[in-house]
């Protein structure tokens, strides 16, 4: 099967879904498409929604700032948005329907448009509620940076086994221009010694950008080196190389957990205390 023929059965598919409403958005809100089961749901025929903004049958309440659904900023941040929500049909009459927003990004991870699912619920017996729908967890998203091919590809398996959705980069400018890009990214794990901008340098600016992004360092070197070669301050995130995936997925999940030491950690370190060698130095204050 040739690709024109795979498309025009994806949109027959699409067309013919008619309890369930497939719409794609525009990145300001507006409607691209319309599929037959969004007609069904909201009685708005494909030549009025086209071109026109999704804000036309949301509540005012619903809406940000900018005039445009919450809806597409939560989904921009998070990487997807549920929510078992009202809507207002054409006729005025009201609809209950769980909506899900996915943001949908090309392969330079631009964002170049919203996919929107909307399903009617079923009618709740007298008295009864509607149960409340439960988002799916999103999987944490990490950027990881080192300039090593080999040590790259080997870390993004090693996160992928671990359940978290990996993006990667070679340098910290291409770290930066994806940072940029993508809201969604809950955490920085790069390399610290690498030529150009070294990793200490890339922490600082994707602060600027993210102030609430999360950062794990890993060298080679310890990191009384580090503090000078490296340009990262003491007692920050690091992992030593080279590492095992238990390591890993300690660390990882100490810094995606804890925002803040506990009374007792806290009172330990300042006496003095220090992690083992095997987990390196960690600060456990949020960074």
């Amino acid at each position: 099967m040739d690709r024109s023929s795979a498309e025009i059965l994806k949109q027959l598919l699409v067309d013919n879904w008619r309890d369930c409403g497939l719409v794609l958005l525009d990145t300001e809100g507006k409607v691209l498409s319309w599929n037959a089961g969004a007609k069904g749901l909201l009685g708005y025929e494909e030549a009025d929604a086209v071109g026109q903004p999704f804000a036309h049958i949301v509540p005012p309440e619903s809406l940000d700032e900018s005039g445009a659904p919450l809806s597409l900023s939560k989904a921009r941040r998070f990487g997807r948005h549920e929510e078992i929500c009202r809507r207002t049909r054409r006729d005025g009459a009201g609809l209950e329907v769980r909506e899900v927003v996915i943001p949908l990004r090309d392969p330079q991870h631009n964002l170049v448009a919203f996919g929107l699912m909307m399903h009617a619920l079923e009618a709740t017996r007298a008295g009864a509620t509607a149960p409340a729908v439960q988002p799916a967890p999103r999987s944490p998203k990490v950027l990881l940076v080192d300039d090593e091919e080999i040590v790259r590809v080997m870390a993004v398996h090693q996160l992928e086994d671990l359940g978290y959705e990996v993006l990667h980069a070679a340098s910290g400018p291409e770290a930066l221009d994806i940072l940029k890009r993508d809201e969604s990214i809950d955490v920085l794990f790069t390399d610290v010694i690498m030529p150009g901008m070294d990793g200490g340098r890339l922490a600082e600016e994707a602060r600027t950008i993210r102030p609430d992004i999360r950062i794990l360092f890993t060298s080679g070197y310890f990191e009384h080196a580090l503090v000078e070669r490296g340009n990262i301050k003491p007692n920050a995130n690091l992992l030593v190389k080279p590492y095992q995936r238990r390591d890993l997925a300690r660390m990882m999940n100490r810094i995606l957990a804890r925002d803040v030491v506990d009374t007792q950690e806290r009172a330990w370190l300042s006496k003095g205390g220090a992690p083992s060698p095997e987990e390196a130095r960690v600060d456990l204050a949020r960074v």
